[in-house]
């Protein structure tokens, strides 16, 4: 390649050369896969800087028993990296409560962004929308809007429990589809607040089903072990060590794994999320204190 005095990709590192390359043989790898680790689980990879494991402690730990519903009004906000490097930031937020077609439902909003640096280079913004029955918990609704460099997306997802049927519809290309689907089918987000909703055992899998690209993804999520660990600002948590597997028709989907550290109290808040993506390993770590 040649080299412009006003070429950015010239004054890159070579690390943020091919995480550049990388995104535009892939448009639709997004950020906001550290937060949507459902749907994907992928390779984990070392430890992060903002942690530390405390030293094994003789003492018994309880795990508390989950919220029995949604709290509206959380917000959980997230400081991406990758490879060590800040590139965004990520959050996750019960927006309101609502009428759904009839139905009670949480809204809830994903904001996956890259940071100033970045999005000189590679721009992300990327909004999804759950609107989750507030009895049930699975996903009555689904909409995304991604913005990824030039890639473009903006599309909805309906599904009807009873018919068992999803209705999509892009809003860019005006196409329409209808899917199969089992009953009690999440989106990856509603698969996310479902969890965190579920009593935890180690060892002890939990199952459901995710709906995503028109394909029903058999989801199998195991708690591994209890973990203590430590923020650096001095704070410490015990925390479940979760990996999520999914499949489908079948087949184990052979890509890796992700690891993500849940606090066992009533909250169940993810507080460490770490991904292996085709450009380098990514962390999403929680950020303690709301600015």
């Amino acid at each position: 390649m040649k080299c412009g005095p006003k070429s950015m990709k010239c004054l890159m590192p070579k690390q943020f050369q091919a995480f550049h390359s990388n995104f535009n043989v892939n448009k639709k790898i997004s950020l906001a896969l550290f937060i949507f680790f459902i749907i994907s689980p992928i390779p984990a990879f070392s430890e992060s800087k903002n942690f530390s494991f405390r030293n094994k402690e003789t003492r018994a730990i309880k795990i508390e028993e989950p919220l029995k519903t949604f709290t509206v009004g959380e917000l959980l906000l997230f400081d991406v990296s990758w490879m060590g490097i800040p590139v965004g930031y990520g959050s996750l937020e019960v927006k309101e409560k609502l009428h759904v077609r009839g139905r009670d439902a949480f809204h809830v909003i994903a904001v996956a962004r890259t940071n100033d640096f970045l999005s000189k280079i590679y721009p992300i913004y990327d909004e999804m929308h759950s609107y989750i029955d507030a009895e049930k918990f699975y996903s009555l609704e689904f909409r995304k809007d991604l913005k990824e460099g030039r890639y473009r997306a903006d599309e909805k997802i309906s599904y009807d429990h009873e018919a068992r049927k999803g209705y999509y519809e892009s809003f860019r290309n005006h196409g329409k589809k209808e899917i199969t689907i089992p009953p009690g089918v999440h989106d990856f987000i509603s698969a996310f607040f479902w969890f965190r909703l579920q009593p935890l055992a180690v060892g002890k899998s939990l199952h459901t089903v995710v709906n995503s690209e028109a394909e029903n993804w058999d989801l199998e999520i195991m708690p591994l072990k209890i973990v203590t660990k430590q923020f650096r600002g001095g704070e410490v948590m015990d925390t479940m060590l979760i990996e999520p597997r999914t499949k489908l028709k079948g087949m184990l989907y052979g890509r890796g794994k992700a690891l993500v550290y849940f606090t066992i109290d009533s909250r169940r808040a993810p507080v460490w999320i770490t991904l292996q993506t085709p450009f380098g390993p990514v962390t999403g770590i929680l950020r303690i204190k709301n600015p």
